[in-house]
């Protein structure tokens, strides 16, 4: 069995795995692995969520399209002048669905082609295969979006700055590219995890290869030709590690924890969220981080 710890990318800062999976080796565990993985209960619980249905699947969506979802329109909105969307990794495309009850024109891409039929299913288009190649074969055309979204997607690539390039490529002059991806080893991690004196409990090979922060995302970013314009935070769910409520040895605890996350943040105005959340961003505090990047306009 491998031993995987966690090394310093040199150029921007944050942590990689080690040892490192190869592209191909990447993209066949996602064309072939991750889904089965997920209906077995040992990745993604909210993606199972989603498939398995009925009301905890509804309240999840719910919460999502009133919070995160609702956030990543309001940025597009704010940050580019137009309407087209292309997610990266879309999944079971409920992002997709809630960007188009907001007006966008949304089409998606994956690798996994259970999550490109459920996607169709759905009444959207989506591309099977990945980003970089699609792009290279001309089916996904030059300057043709306004936004493009890597939600909870980029830290499992390859090469992050690769697909912010292919973004870059794809994007119209002052169009978007929109990351949401965990705030790993964020300053209330290192204290929990120092307390504990155990392994990082947030490092989960062998798909998740690199643990982003704010300061190395925005470096990606301006490495790809995209100048940073926004950050947001989320919920600090380390908080709850903190005042005693050890998720992360007790699920029961971790359940109990999120429903009062999400509580709190579908009881909180959306301006006062997002005003909430940018503070903590600045202190570089929130499990996950939301960064936008704009393309220079000619």
């Amino acid at each position: 069995m491998t031993k995987y710890t966690t090394r310093v990318h040199p150029v921007f800062g944050h942590r990689v795995l080690e040892p490192m999976p190869t592209q191909n080796e990447l993209e066949d565990f996602y064309r072939n692995s991750y889904y089965q993985l997920i209906d077995e209960g040992k990745r993604a619980a909210d993606i199972a969520r989603s498939r398995r249905g009925g009301a905890e699947a509804e309240e999840q969506a719910t919460w999502l399209r009133e919070t995160l979802h609702a956030d990543i329109g309001h940025a597009v909105k704010k940050y580019s002048s137009g309407k087209k969307v292309l997610e990266v990794g879309c999944g079971l495309g409920l992002l997709l669905a809630d960007m188009r009850d907001q007006g966008f024109e949304v089409e998606g891409i994956d690798l996994g082609s259970i999550a490109v039929d459920e996607v169709r299913k759905k009444g959207f288009t989506a591309y099977l295969g990945s980003f970089e190649e699609l792009v290279k074969t001309q089916v996904i055309k030059p300057e043709t979006y306004d936004a493009v979204l890597f939600v909870n997607v980029l830290e499992q690539t390859f090469d992050p700055v690769l697909n912010l390039k292919t973004a870059e490529s794809v994007l119209k002059p002052g169009g978007v590219a929109i990351v949401r991806s965990g705030n790993d080893f964020n300053p209330l991690q290192k204290i929990f995890h120092g307390e504990k004196d155990s392994k990082p409990y947030w490092v989960s090979p062998p798909e998740h290869i690199h643990y982003l922060s704010f300061n190395a995302m925005e470096k990606m970013l301006e490495a790809a030709a995209l100048q940073p314009v926004y950050r947001q935070s989320d919920f600090p769910m380390e908080l709850f590690l903190l005042l005693g409520y050890d998720y992360t040895s007790d699920s029961r605890l971790g359940a109990e924890c999120h429903s009062r996350r999400v509580s709190l943040e579908r009881k909180l105005p959306s301006e006062l969220r997002r005003d909430l959340y940018s503070a903590f961003a600045q202190l570089e505090l929130g499990r996950c981080m939301f960064v936008v990047g704009q393309k220079k306009a000619i």
